[in-house]
């Protein structure tokens, strides 16, 4: 485990700990979970950029005329 030292606007931290205890989170437990979900928000939109590279629009587009041009069903419909 490292101990870190970061400077937070006052505002930013009053909510955490506001959530942090009401969630029954010590402080640290809830930043860590926050900078975790962050993290993981960030390597998936990478991810998905990285596969978004390697897509070919005609390729698709030649899967999709394949699908059949009729109404979905009742219960498929939004």
């Amino acid at each position: 485990m490292t101990t870190i030292s970061a400077n937070l606007p006052d505002s930013l931290l009053r909510r955490a700990k506001k959530i942090a205890e009401s969630e029954g989170l010590t402080l640290d437990q809830f930043l860590a979970m926050a900078l975790s979900g962050q993290l993981s928000s960030w390597d998936t939109a990478r991810a998905l950029e990285d596969r978004a590279k390697h897509g070919d629009w005609n390729r698709m587009r030649k899967l999709l005329s394949k699908a059949p041009d009729v109404e979905p069903e009742d219960y498929d419909r939004l």
